[in-house]
């Protein structure tokens, strides 16, 4: 049946018509009637909850009671983070932390997609001390507008007040992060201007990372499952791991949605061992997708029954919002991302013979996101592996630009898989209709980033990753800024290793960076400040086999980092370093390594 707004799909015999006339478009228009389908059906049948097994049905909860049953004072937890993040646990947990008087807690997350009450507390509640008095006195331009001012003003610091508090009561009740990754909710630092020195002398320039709340654990993504939950020996590391999945099908699968990286093999080892408890969120909003054969995206439900059986399980039937960027995040962007995108896609353009055809990658930061947007409208043509899918690259293969990806077996053989896309989780603004298209969609494949973020699976790519500086020895962050944590390594150093065997790897990086205090730093330096976490070396930079070339990219242009001796990658880091720091940094490479110029 033809669906509102939307053509009528041929018959079976006019379809035969088009697939003998026209062949070579034939995958294009598969790809659009599977995507009509998928865009305008309804959600895949589901079971409903009186059909659940009995013992399955047996561990379904209420909220508070799955609380109640499984997190109580002493508790290490681990969850989902960004996109597969359980967000109606952590829009409840501090409720239920305050009420019960819980502390002794470690939760093994850090990358939050929303500012949860558990990592600010009431500070978005914050309010002014002037608030109205604007709108009282409009008729007075003058007094309106300083009245508006003291109120931004004693806005912020009220806000600020009651972040510092909760910090405070984080560390009374002993509730700490411990996470190689954090986000927005937990980087903020505490600015070290004159009135929070004077107020809160011990807050000023820390974030959570140098307060003691939150303990980064320096490793690369596809290490988390050993490092964060079960270790090698399968001795558990968590008292309970939080998850959302789909409701189970007709067919009674499960899927982690939008998301993979850990979850798969965290629930797989539970599972197997049977000595952690296991919460589950079923989210009837998740999309569902699929993994690989042997790294898949999906559980059965009577893969649960035996832990079941040993009172590990407990389920909650939710229907909390998907994880995702606040609308509009890619629009409006600053405009040194947006130089910074378009020389990554001109750079792409104009050098097709070594840039087009290979498999490309976007990391984690709106600047690479937004140069895979800008080549939608150039002429490149390849194929798509890479850890993170958002939709500019889901765009480039509904375009007809991706022709497909490829999947590393276990015995290190590359397998093609034509008309399909790899990733190990997925990202997208709220409100978009991202999620409804990755929904059911056979083209995209969603692993274990154990098994997708391989040195191997990237060698001949072509990568676009960010970072936060580098210095003249080609030591590269994209972790912190002095001592101070701001992200975490991901899965860009082990991306960068895999290029190095003839990919092409570009470095996007803004040439300036604020500092707490307000003041402006370049993010090219003659060596990056003590404390500085590194995430790739000189040697992963500077070298490269069989062909490899490797690029930094800041809103001033494109230097070549692969194949230069270090004089020459002074030279060229100082091109297209900010204009107002490149006397400085010519007067540096010569007092430490005589660089002339």
């Amino acid at each position: 049946m033809p669906v509102a707004g939307q053509p009528a799909l041929p018959s079976a015999g006019e379809f035969a018509k088009i697939k003998s006339k026209c062949p070579t478009r034939l995958r294009q228009f598969q790809e659009y009637v599977d995507r009509t389908t998928i865009m305008t059906s309804n959600r895949e049948p589901r079971m409903p909850n009186n059909s659940y097994p009995d013992w399955f049905a047996a561990c379904v909860m209420s909220h508070e009671e799955a609380l109640d049953r499984t997190l109580k004072s002493g508790t290490t937890l681990a969850s989902g983070f960004a996109t597969s993040e359980p967000h109606s646990f952590y829009q409840k947990v501090w409720d239920h932390i305050q009420k019960n008087d819980l502390h002794d807690l470690n939760f093994r997350q850090g990358l939050f997609m929303a500012p949860h009450k558990l990592c600010v507390g009431n500070a978005l509640s914050a309010q002014g001390f002037f608030k109205g008095w604007s709108e009282w006195f409009e008729g007075y331009p003058a007094i309106s507008r300083t009245f508006k001012s003291l109120n931004d003003t004693t806005k912020r610091l009220d806000g600020l007040r009651k972040l510092i508090d909760h910090y405070r009561e984080l560390r009374e009740r002993r509730i700490t992060f411990t996470s190689p990754f954090i986000g927005p909710a937990t980087n903020m630092i505490i600015p070290p201007n004159p009135v929070v020195k004077m107020l809160y002398p011990e807050f000023a320039g820390r974030n959570t990372t140098t307060l003691g709340i939150t303990d980064m654990q320096s490793i690369h993504f596809p290490d988390a499952v050993d490092s964060m939950a079960i270790d090698p020996d399968g001795n558990p590391l968590i008292q309970l791991c939080v998850v959302p999945l789909t409701p189970p099908n007709d067919n009674g699968e499960m899927s982690n949605g939008p998301a993979n990286g850990a979850n798969a093999e965290i629930i797989s080892k539970v599972i197997e061992h049977r000595n952690i408890n296991l919460l589950i969120y079923l989210n009837p909003k998740y999309p569902f997708t699929r993994g690989y054969s042997f790294a898949p995206n999906t559980f059965h439900i009577d893969q649960f029954r035996e832990l079941a059986q040993a009172g590990r399980l407990f389920v909650v039937e939710d229907d909390g919002k998907i994880p995702a960027l606040p609308a509009d995040s890619f629009k409006n962007p600053a405009k040194e991302e947006q130089a910074i995108a378009q020389n990554v896609a001109n750079h792409i353009e104009l050098n097709k013979r070594y840039t087009y055809g290979r498999a490309i990658q976007v990391g984690f930061g709106g600047t690479g996101v937004l140069a895979i947007k800008a080549l939608k409208d150039s002429s490149w043509t390849g194929r798509s592996y890479t850890e993170m899918l958002e939709p500019f690259t889901l765009d480039l293969f509904d375009a007809g630009k991706i022709a497909g990806s490829h999947f590393v077996e276990l015995d290190g053989r590359r397998t093609q898989l034509d008309g399909k896309i790899v990733c190990t989780f997925t990202i997208c603004e709220e409100n978009s209709d991202f999620y409804s298209r990755i929904h059911n969609n056979p083209a995209v494949i969603i692993s274990a980033a154990s098994r997708v973020v391989i040195p191997e699976a990237f060698h001949y790519g072509l990568g676009i990753n960010n970072c936060l500086g580098i210095d003249f020895q080609g030591q590269l962050n994209s972790g912190g800024r002095d001592h101070v944590h701001y992200s975490g390594v991901g899965g860009g150093a082990t991306i960068m290793r895999g290029l190095s065997r003839g990919g092409i790897g570009y470095m996007c990086l803004k040439s300036t960076h604020s500092m707490p205090d307000g003041s402006i730093r370049s993010s090219i330096f003659p060596f990056l400040a003590p404390g500085t976490p590194i995430s790739c070396i000189g040697p992963d930079l500077m070298g490269g086999r069989e062909g490899a070339r490797f690029f930094l990219v800041t809103e001033h242009g494109v230097a070549q980092l692969s194949g230069q001796s270090q004089h020459n990658l002074i030279k060229n880091l100082i091109s297209v370093a900010h204009p107002d720091f490149r006397d400085e940094l010519k007067a540096k490479a010569y007092e430490y390594f005589r660089v002339s110029f």
